[in-house]
């Protein structure tokens, strides 16, 4: 029987594998959605800049898994500029970023929409959570890595801090060297503290000073050369609409400043399971989150991608049933993306189309929970999407 089921999972993963990736490519009616993001890409790849991609999503974004594999891809293609944006506090089990090392610890408080939050808009900044404390116990570290290909070297790094009358100050050490960075200010605004350092290995520690609540977005660990950024940033369980609670002055300004070239919102398998809101009324969510996108970034690609295959729990007989909510979901994403000039990517179709899911499960590429692929599914997500979104693009196994 073990025998069976090995044979069984291996030529599932050959029927994936062997799945043409260009049966997903972008949608884009205007054939510029990703002009922006094919110009820095290039000048990049000719060691003349710098291509800044920020990936907004939900859990299947949150791991940093598929995230994790194409940053490493396109800085094999170019050169590995810095992890880039994070949040440092792991506030949230299924959070994690690649290539960096990061610890925390103390009394920080995490601050965040919730359905039941008594405030619908909130100053969470450019991920949609921040983290406050006043206490000197409360503490970050984050490090560059040893062993990794990518992530072991940095040059410059800043700290995102809301300013204000009561605002504290922050001790921040860079190997073993302590400085301290103030945000008092007479009135409330973002700050972006920045401190260079010599190109190679680097540990920070952050701490409040303990004169008043240190307010953090975020921070950036990243290099000043060319090459590529991608800027994770995923909540789990969210839906698109989840930007229509973050406080749009605040988190704009913070888009602004990071200035990407390719902006992308991974969202729609959490709404495929939702029988609320009609279908219409997302449409109408979603035009109001890609219209701020292109308010808050107009220079910038835009893409969307959609849902991956999400069928039913099983009933008493083990049968999944299709979701037509699915096909909703991915029509109505396509059409608005259609509408502001953004680009849509179908991830079901680079799965395999409806019902693949229950291949990639039976390949080992998805977990039981037949929603969250494993790390070797991302990859293989990843790749399919880089194919789409990156010119004469060939995963390592194909060149």
């Amino acid at each position: 029987a073990a025998a069976r089921d090995i044979a069984a999972r291996d030529v599932a993963a050959r029927d994936i594998a062997q799945n043409a990736a260009h049966a997903a490519p972008v949608f884009d009616p205007t054939g510029h959605a990703l002009d922006a993001f094919h110009v820095a890409l290039a000048a990049a790849e000719a060691g003349k800049g710098q291509v800044r991609l920020a990936f907004w999503g939900a859990s299947h974004t949150a791991a940093d898994l598929w995230t994790g594999h194409m940053r490493r891809q396109l800085q094999a293609r170019t050169a590995d500029a810095g992890h880039g944006y994070m949040m440092p506090v792991r506030w949230h089990g299924g959070l994690r970023h690649q290539d960096i090392n990061m610890s925390s610890g103390g009394p920080w408080e995490v601050h965040r929409h919730r359905q039941l939050n008594p405030v619908p808009i909130g100053d969470y900044g450019f991920g949609g959570v921040a983290v406050a404390s006043a206490n000197k116990d409360a503490w970050i570290r984050v490090s560059t890595c040893v062993d990794n290909v990518c992530g072991r070297s940095a040059d410059r790094l800043e700290l995102w801090l809301r300013k204000g009358p009561r605002a504290g100050a922050v001790n921040v050490t860079i190997d073993g060297k302590v400085q301290r960075l103030s945000a008092r200010a007479k009135k409330e605004s973002v700050g972006f503290f920045a401190i260079d350092m010599v190109d190679g290995a680097h540990e920070v520690e952050i701490r409040p000073a303990g004169d008043g609540e240190v307010w953090l977005y975020g921070i950036v660990f990243e290099r000043r050369g060319s090459g590529a950024i991608v800027d994770q940033v995923g909540i789990p369980g969210m839906r698109g609409e989840i930007w229509l609670h973050w406080r749009h002055d605040r988190h704009d300004a913070m888009v602004r400043h990071r200035d990407p070239h390719l902006i992308v919102l991974a969202y729609g398998t959490n709404a495929v399971g939702d029988d609320a809101p009609p279908i219409d009324e997302q449409r109408a969510s979603w035009r109001r989150v890609l219209l701020r996108v292109r308010a808050a970034a107009p220079r910038a690609s835009c893409l969307l991608v959609g849902p991956t295959d999400r069928p039913t729990k099983a009933d008493a007989d083990g049968v999944r049933s299709h979701r037509p909510r699915q096909d909703e979901v991915i029509a109505m994403q396509r059409s608005v993306a259609a509408e502001v000039g953004c680009g849509h990517w179908d991830a079901v179709a680079a799965m395999g189309g409806v019902g693949s899911m229950a291949r990639w499960v039976a390949g080992d590429l998805a977990r039981g929970d037949w929603v969250h692929l494993n790390a070797e599914g991302y990859v293989l997500l990843a790749e399919r999407l880089l194919d789409a979104i990156v010119p004469n693009y060939r995963a390592p196994s194909a060149k």
